[in-house]
C-alpha cells in the first residue's frame, strides 16, 4: 500500500511539474535581508525556524538518497511535511541565487550562485511549497561571514547571548562551540545518516524544552536530517517560544575543515575564520 501511494505521489508531482510556468517576479532574498528577519524575530522573540533547503533535502523529498543520508519512505515523507512549513516566523530558504533569481555582490558561480538553468530547475520541483511566500538566501551566515563581516560578528554573539542550545556534529571541538556560543549544551548528531538517530536526539530537545520557560534558541548544524527536526520540534511544541538556526556548512569552516566547493573560492587568508571567531568570542 504504501509503494502504491509512493508511486502515485510522483506521478503526481512529475505531471504537475510539465506544467509549471515561473511567476516573473519570483526573486530570492539577499544574504542580508534573510539575515535581518531572522534577526528581527529572535529580537521580538518571536517563534520561527530558518530552514535550509538545499539539493539534498529534494533528493530526498523525491525518495532519492543524499551524500550523508539515504533515503526512505517515512523520511520522504517528513521531508516534505518540512517543505510545506508556512506560517508566521518561518523562513524557508532554497539555493537559486543566479542572474535570473537575483545574487549579490561578490557570488560567483560555486561559491553561492549558481546557472540559470539548474536554479530554475530546482525551484520548478519545489514550487508548490514556496507559492504565496518568500524565497529566503540558503547562504545568508556564509555570505555576510566574507562580505558584511561587521554584520557577521554582530548577529553570532547575539545568538551566543540567547544561552543557544546547539544540535550537531558530534566531531566538532567544544572549544569552537564555546567560542561561537559560550557555555551551550551540545546535543551530538552522527557525521553521517543522522536521521537513523533522530528519534533519540528528538527525545533530548524535548527534554530540554520541557524544562526551560524562557524564550529558547536552537542552532542546528547536522545536514539533511536538520529540516525534519526543525519541522517535528515545530510541530509537537506549538506553544513554544522559540527559533530554530540552521547554521550550515560555515561552521565546517571555523574548524578548519574544507568540506565545500565554495570554501576554495573565497580568496581569505588561512587565519581568516579564526580572527573571526576571535571577534564573536570577544567580549
Amino acid at each position: 500500500m504504501k509503494i502504491s501511494r509512493y508511486i502515485r505521489a510522483i506521478k503526481r508531482r512529475l505531471s504537475w511539474r510539465k506544467f509549471v510556468n515561473l511567476p516573473p517576479c519570483v526573486r530570492i532574498q539577499s544574504p542580508l535581508v534573510t539575515i535581518q528577519t531572522c534577526e528581527r524575530i529572535i529580537l521580538s522573540q518571536q517563534r520561527g525556524a530558518y530552514l535550509r533547503f538545499g539539493d539534498g533535502d529534494i533528493n530526498l523529498a523525491f525518495g532519492h538518497n543524499d551524500l550523508l543520508q539515504e533515503s526512505d519512505y517515512k523520511l520522504q515523507h517528513e521531508m516534505e511535511e518540512a517543505f510545506a512549513l508556512n506560517g508566521d516566523g518561518i523562513i524557508k530558504a532554497l539555493p537559486i541565487h543566479s542572474p535570473l533569481f537575483g545574487y549579490s555582490s561578490g557570488m560567483q558561480d560555486g561559491m553561492f550562485m549558481s546557472n540559470d538553468k539548474w536554479s530554475e530547475k530546482t525551484l520548478i520541483k519545489v514550487f508548490e511549497y514556496f507559492i504565496g511566500t518568500p524565497i529566503y538566501s540558503p547562504v545568508a551566515l556564509h555570505y555576510i561571514a566574507l562580505f558584511a563581516r561587521d554584520h557577521c560578528v554582530s548577529f553570532l554573539k547575539l545568538l551566543k547571548n540567547c544561552n543557544s542550545i546547539f544540535i550537531g556534529n558530534q566531531d566538532i571541538p567544544m572549544e569552537v562551540l564555546k567560542m561561537l556560543f559560550g557555555r551551550t549544551i551540545h546535543l551530538k548528531t552522527p557525521v553521517r545518516s543522522a536521521y537513523q538517530e533522530i528519534d533519540r536526539i528528538e527525545e533530548e530537545i524535548m527534554q530540554l524544552l520541557n524544562i526551560r520557560r524562557e524564550y529558547t534558541v536552537i542552532v542546528l548544524a547536522m545536514g539533511c536530517s536538520g529540516r525534519v527536526l526543525q519541522k517535528r520540534i515545530l510541530l509537537k511544541c506549538p506553544d513554544a517560544a522559540l527559533f530554530i538556526f540552521d547554521f550550515g556548512s560555515l561552521l565546517d569552516a571555523f574548524c578548519g575543515w574544507k568540506t565545500r566547493s565554495w570554501m576554495d573560492l573565497t580568496g581569505v587568508p588561512g587565519n581568516y575564520y579564526d580572527e573571526l571567531l576571535n571577534e564573536v568570542a570577544a567580549k
